[in-house]
């Protein structure tokens, strides 16, 4: 399995936060929101389990399986287990995104 990049078409508005979660949960996906200051950075890594980054706002570099992806507003990447990644805020703006996993790979949050 590679690397996926799906563009968001032009013509489509960028979809808000609760579309993207609730798309991602329609395909069996435990989501998360993620936002980041420019220069920030996730140094690599990888996990057990696949993984789909969506960006809302701002741009993410992207590295994996030797490829390097830009991703802007609506763009999305799934990424397949084991698949060493890297992830870094290109540009001067933050960047918001949603992550969405397999929900045998994450922790369901606890109630208070």
């Amino acid at each position: 399995m590679s690397v996926v990049l799906r563009r968001w078409s032009e013509t489509e508005d960028v979809p808000q936060l609760g579309v993207l979660r609730r798309r991602l949960e329609a395909e069996g996906l435990r989501t998360a929101w993620f936002s980041e200051t420019p220069g920030g950075t996730q140094g690599e890594h990888q996990h057990p389990f696949p993984e789909t980054r969506w960006v809302l706002s701002g741009h993410l570099h992207v590295h994996a399986a030797g490829e390097a992806f830009l991703l802007g507003p609506g763009d999305r990447i799934d990424v397949p287990a084991d698949t060493p990644h890297r992830v870094d805020v290109a540009g001067l703006t933050p960047v918001v995104w949603v992550s969405g996993a397999p929900a045998s790979a994450l922790p369901q949050a606890s109630a208070a």
